[in-house]
């Protein structure tokens, strides 16, 4: 947000934000993708495997926002770091 501005309008959002899993890796796969094409997203230039994936993320804290027709528009995940 710019500052000074007003805050986004959440009132038209007509989905929901839920938890997603392994039967949503395709969705999350291709967002992923759509993000790593633009080469400023992340250090790799393709989306792994959803094993090594699930590996580097926390179980809790999946998140997906989907439109009303179930269509996933976003998701995130946490990743552990280390406490050193």
């Amino acid at each position: 947000m710019v500052a000074g501005s007003s805050p986004p309008d959440r009132q038209g959002f007509a989905g929901e934000v839920a938890p997603f899993g392994r039967r949503d890796w395709e969705q999350v796969r291709a967002i992923l993708a759509e993000g790593l094409a633009t080469g400023v997203a992340a250090f790799r230039s393709t989306p792994p495997l959803w094993r090594d994936w699930d590996a580097g993320h926390l179980d809790i804290g999946r998140l997906a926002a989907r439109a009303s027709d179930g269509r996933m528009l976003g998701w995130a995940a946490l990743s552990p770091v280390p406490d050193t």
